[in-house]
């Protein structure tokens, strides 16, 4: 069997199936790929996905991208895990939260972190990152609500949505939101914590879901 091959940076959405590979046991390998370096834009990188984007995920004898591909991938690879429900709705609710935090929310986050992607122009920055944070508080307000009387982002399980949740929990903070006014939120990003798999995955990208 191949050794999969996850290429990552700490604190990004590939925490998500850095996460997932440690739920699932099996031994694979770790390539650190530096955003902040530019190593995501190299020749080198763009070989492997033209995208110049992480994650990426390498079986062996294909090479995925983007989150909700390679989580899908990695649970439905190993079925015995139960890292997504058994029912057709069941997986389809996994991939409606999955297109929604890694397609639209990682945007609507991105107006903070990088106002420069959509303006060439210095002076709008505090407009773009003002317009941004009242866009994330919105769908952060829908993340809580979703998960109210849920220990876990599918009912009744744990599954591959979570950790995805974890990392913008963490860019919560980042923001210097107060993320502690979501309640339902912040219980499960505690009981996440608890998990050895999360616990791994943060020690190994020297990172704190607090700041």
């Amino acid at each position: 069997m191949n050794t999969l091959k996850l290429f990552y940076c700490p604190g990004h959405l590939s925490f998500a199936p850095h996460v997932i590979l440690n739920e699932l046991g099996s031994p694979f390998e770790l390539v650190h790929v530096s955003i902040k370096d530019g190593a995501t834009q190299t020749d080198d990188f763009r070989r492997l996905n033209a995208k110049g984007k992480l994650p990426v995920l390498h079986t062996g004898s294909e090479v995925l991208t983007e989150s909700s591909a390679i989580l899908l991938y990695l649970a439905l690879s190993r079925p015995e895990k139960k890292l997504l429900p058994d029912s057709p709705l069941g997986i389809a609710r996994a991939v409606e939260w999955m297109n929604w935090l890694g397609a639209v929310l990682a945007g609507t986050v991105g107006l903070n972190f990088h106002p420069s992607r959509f303006t060439n122009d210095p002076q709008a920055h505090d407009g773009i990152r003002e317009k941004g944070r009242e866009s994330i508080l919105s769908a952060y307000g829908q993340i809580e609500e979703k998960l109210k009387g849920h220990d876990w982002a599918l009912e009744g399980q744990y599954s591959v949505v979570d950790p995805m949740l974890l990392i913008f929990f963490k860019w919560g903070n980042m923001l210097k939101l107060n993320m502690r006014q979501f309640e339902h939120w912040t219980s499960h990003a505690e009981r996440m914590l608890q998990r050895p798999a999360v616990q791994a995955a943060l020690q190994i990208e020297n990172i704190s879901v607090w700041s």
